[in-house]
């Protein structure tokens, strides 16, 4: 474990200075990395196969160059990022296709930069709260799995492996399945079944903390340096 306690520690720790850093946000969502990047000067570009979270992007980070497409066809040059970050995001990127996700990541990255991989792991209150509606334990293992797998194949640096504790803010068991169903509204009936269930694992794992409630999410960063 390390002192990291939240997703923009490791962030700072390989990026910093962010003032000017260009940098790419892989599966940027609805744009709250990339507004947290931008505010602390980087310059940032973003991609999300969905065109509403690149709407919502825009929106959040109206400085930032987001774009639809793929992780494992990235819409830019070789060489154009000092860094490249994929955070909550590689376990959603299709089995078949994250190894061409990973070599697009990299080729990216200018030589010396780096490409960071933040991933939940499957433990933690927000897991256990989660899992009726979407159980991401196979998932997850796969694509850390995979990020392996890459890596003793292409002999890429590893310059950071590190687990840490991070805290999901969260108001209610609802504003958890409010956001399971904006991000996949085909839900909405597993979640109308599921949700007395779910009110109770909220429950009994959410934290009091001095900024609120929140759910536990052990995290872990991968960064490789290219050459």
């Amino acid at each position: 474990m390390t002192a990291f306690q939240t997703n923009l520690d490791p962030i700072h720790h390989l990026f910093d200075p962010l003032m000017e850093k260009h940098l790419l946000d892989i599966g940027c969502g609805r744009g709250r990395l990339s507004r947290a990047l931008v505010r602390r000067g980087a310059r940032v570009s973003g991609i999300d196969p969905q065109d509403a979270m690149v709407a919502l992007a825009h929106e959040a980070a109206p400085e930032g160059d987001f774009r639809v497409a793929g992780a494992e066809a990235l819409p830019f040059e070789d060489a154009t990022f000092d860094g490249a970050v994929i955070l909550n995001s590689l376990h959603h990127v299709p089995g078949a296709v994250i190894g061409a996700a990973l070599s697009e990541a990299m080729r990216v990255v200018r030589p010396g930069g780096v490409f960071l991989v933040l991933e939940p792991l499957a433990r933690g209150g927000y897991q256990e709260v989660f899992a009726p509606i979407d159980d991401e334990t196979e998932v997850r293992a796969m694509a850390l799995d995979q990020l392996d797998r890459f890596i003793a194949e292409t002999g890429a640096e590893v310059i950071l492996r590190t687990e840490y504790e991070t805290l999901v803010p969260e108001e209610s068991a609802e504003s958890v399945l409010a956001g399971g169903l904006r991000v996949n509204p085909a839900r909405a009936a597993l979640i109308d079944e599921k949700r007395d269930e779910v009110t109770e694992l909220f429950a009994k794992h959410v934290r009091q903390t001095p900024r609120g409630p929140a759910l536990d999410q052990p995290m872990i960063a991968i960064a490789l340096r290219k050459e």
